[in-house]
């Protein structure tokens, strides 16, 4: 057994060695951690028009642009010690998406995703759960929602339709609670309303003093909501807790992985007197 495990180790950094040495496929960014790689994954890309935006405060008012750089970006993190590898939210799952392919190139197949977390129930997070023919996209994932999310989705005529990519999951479905750390990826679920009633943001720690997140559509125009915090889009369920909670991350946390963020999604957030401003990171 030991010898078996050991050899399970060796061949997850060897494999996580290969991936970082190799040219990655287009649409795919790396971010090494001592214990992680990140794999960013452009799922579609995409821009937000202006005319979707607005503040909470009715006396702010800016000239929007017509609009902005967006992506949709799925996360993919592959423990280098064990191989193990999540997903943070599965992508539209339509015919425009690559997500899949994009894995393929990769060299990981669907049925060694170990689990996906959803930061919240939209189409373009959970559509990729299930594949065309209606069977689930991740075989033998977990799927991880938290239960605050899960259970307002249940009760959103709107998000109906989602059912869809859920029931075909249903035995695959873990519901958890916010603030507790999820054993053995290291994920802690956080609590960001707003956007969804259980709209959530998942915490990483890589190395002893060091936090990222993975902040799911807390942002959707990245060039405007970052130093325009209250401006918000149309479709946050609720407004001003969507401005409660990107202002609560933006003093949270520095480091960002978003689905919205302009690719690769990973935006380093700074602060001086003036107020938020961020810088893209390419690669760390």
């Amino acid at each position: 057994m030991q010898k078996r495990t050991a050899c399970g180790v060796l061949l997850g950094m060897l494999w996580s060695t290969i991936l970082s040495a190799a040219e990655l496929p287009s649409g795919v960014v790396a971010f090494s951690y001592p214990n992680q790689t990140v794999y960013s994954i452009q799922d579609t890309p995409m821009s937000m028009s202006g005319s979707l935006f607005s503040s909470i405060e009715p006396t702010e008012r800016l000239s929007l642009a017509n609009s902005y750089k967006a992506s949709l970006n799925v996360f993919l993190i592959v423990d280098k010690a064990t191989n193990r590898r999540c997903l943070i939210d599965a992508g539209y799952g339509n015919e425009k998406s690559k997500l899949l392919p994009r894995l393929a190139a990769l060299g990981v197949a669907p049925d060694t995703i170990s689990a996906v977390f959803i930061t919240h129930i939209h189409p373009d997070h959970v559509g990729g759960l299930t594949l065309p023919d209606g069977k689930p996209a991740f075989p033998k994932a977990t799927i991880v929602i938290a239960r605050q999310e899960y259970e307002a989705w249940h009760t959103d005529t709107n998000r109906a339709r989602l059912a869809r990519h859920l029931k075909p999951c249903r035995k695959q479905l873990s519901l958890v609670e916010f603030g507790k750390e999820i054993a053995p990826f290291g994920l802690t679920p956080l609590c960001l309303p707003g956007h969804t009633p259980g709209h959530t943001v998942f915490r990483m720690t890589p190395q002893p003093g060091e936090e990222v997140y993975f902040v799911g559509d807390i942002v959707h125009a990245t060039e405007l909501q970052i130093p325009h915090y209250r401006y918000c889009a149309r479709f946050d369920s609720d407004p001003k807790r969507a401005v409660a909670s990107r202002k609560d991350m933006l003093e949270r946390g520095r480091n960002w992985f978003g689905a919205h963020l302009i690719f690769p999604g990973k935006a380093v957030i700074q602060k001086d007197a003036k107020g938020y401003g961020f810088k893209l990171d390419k690669a760390k």
